[in-house]
């Protein structure tokens, strides 16, 4: 039987041992979280206009949420510098190692309805314009065919496809590199012109008359569309080049043009420095949104996150040694014991209760943060978080799970041992 406990020692020794050194070999924190975002706060960032109106983000995203992935990596290191509170490590573990996947999760849907926002906004001047021109000759000529200016477009083949195909062309010359309003102008005066062309041709002259859109009238639409371009921030203002020689933002840049826009009045009033909020000469509109947006998730975070963090620390810390140290004591006196006359091992009382500890902040803390947290409703002001999942997993996990399977196994092992010291006492006789 001693045999056997023998045995069963070298697990409790090769345990021991694995749970030991999973304590500081694994990643002392990592969190695993998933924030949903409602897409109305997406809305909020692309400015309105009379052709947009209210932009319903949820319609257009096919979803009325957005999912943010957040992973934290806490090492040994990172744990003793948190202990004082200090933001900065805190902020660079949590925030910046996170915030190129959290950028690309808001740019995403930002470009998406810009996307959409502007093309419906070419699409519906443009086909506004064709209307009006038609109705106005009609209107000159007295002519009254029975069929209404839509009813025309749809008989000269202007379908709504033909305007999509239209508002894609003028998408896509706004959208070259170091394109001008110039360069965008003429593609949207060529396309008209041939529209125009196609209502004059389809109707024999009845409907329209091309002789009639002039360059007064190209001034006219010039104008309308220069209005809607400064509303959706598309051109770059420079006094010392003519009007058309004025760049544009490319279409693909705005979202992160919006979204800068939107981080920096969100800012205003919240950072000790306003030129934090200034995008400086050598700055990306990619780097500078990025630096802004680190910005603006610093200042969610109430000073409460950080003493959590740094409390939670001081915990995690201590909890290294501790638990470390019940399983080398119990690696120390099973090996001690296994080479003597009773080699059974003593598992002791505060084993079981230091053990039990690290339960709660093995195991139990992941469950909490998982399945239990999230239905709890916490106030979170108005930041635009509908719900959010927190995955968190410590360096007592691995530890942990040992320290489950320990206790079943403890039961196997109290079985053998009690039959051990039958055996042990009747080999002395009888006595102990």
């Amino acid at each position: 039987m001693k045999t056997i406990i023998r045995i069963f020692n070298i697990l409790i020794l090769v345990l021991s041992a694995l749970a030991t050194a999973s304590l500081f070999l694994t990643p002392t924190f990592v969190l695993h979280s998933k924030i949903t975002l409602s897409t109305d706060s997406f809305s909020k960032m692309i400015p309105e206009n009379t052709y947009t109106g209210p932009i319903d983000a949820a319609k257009i995203l096919g979803t009325s949420e957005i999912n943010v992935g957040i992973n934290v990596n806490f090492t040994f290191n990172d744990v003793s510098q948190s202990l004082s509170i200090d933001k900065n490590t805190i902020n660079e573990k949590i925030i910046n190692e996170n915030i190129n996947s959290v950028a690309e999760t808001f740019y995403e849907p930002i470009d998406i309805v810009t996307e959409y926002t502007v093309r419906t906004v070419v699409k519906k001047i443009v086909k506004d314009e064709i209307k009006k021109q038609i109705e106005n000759a009609r209107t000159q000529y007295a002519i009254d065919s029975g069929s209404t200016a839509e009813e025309i477009m749809e008989e000269v083949g202007m379908t709504d496809q033909y305007f999509v195909n239209f508002a894609k062309s003028l998408y896509d010359a706004a959208n070259e590199i170091n394109a001008t309003l110039g360069s965008f102008t003429n593609t949207l005066f060529w396309q008209i012109d041939e529209a125009v062309k196609k209502a004059e041709t389809g109707t024999g002259g009845v409907a329209i008359d091309s002789s009639k859109f002039g360059d007064d009238k190209k001034e006219e639409i010039k104008n309308g569309f220069i209005n809607i371009l400064n509303d959706l921030k598309m051109i770059v203002k420079d006094t010392t080049v003519p009007e058309d020689e004025q760049k544009l933002v490319r279409v693909s840049h705005l979202a992160y043009t919006f979204l800068s826009t939107y981080l920096s009045l969100q800012l205003e009033n919240k950072v000790s420095d306003p030129n934090e909020l200034v995008r400086k000469a050598d700055e990306s509109i990619l780097d500078y949104t990025k630096r802004l947006l680190n910005l603006y998730v610093e200042n969610l975070l109430p000073d409460i996150f950080y003493q959590i963090i740094g409390y939670f620390s001081l915990a995690v810390f201590i909890g290294i040694f501790v638990f470390a140290l019940i399983w080398v004591i119990l690696f120390l006196i099973t090996i001690i014991r296994m080479f003597s006359s009773k080699p059974w091992t003593i598992f002791g009382p505060w084993f079981w209760i230091i053990g039990s500890l690290q339960i709660i902040l093995g195991v139990g803390l992941t469950v909490t943060g998982k399945f239990i947290l999230p239905k709890f409703n916490i106030p979170l002001g108005n930041i635009p978080i509908s719900s959010f999942v927190i995955v968190p997993r410590t360096f007592a996990f691995i530890a942990s799970l040992i320290f489950v399977f320990m206790i079943f196994f403890a039961i196997v092992y109290a079985i053998f041992r009690h039959k051990a010291k039958v055996q042990y006492r009747e080999s002395l006789g009888g006595t102990r």
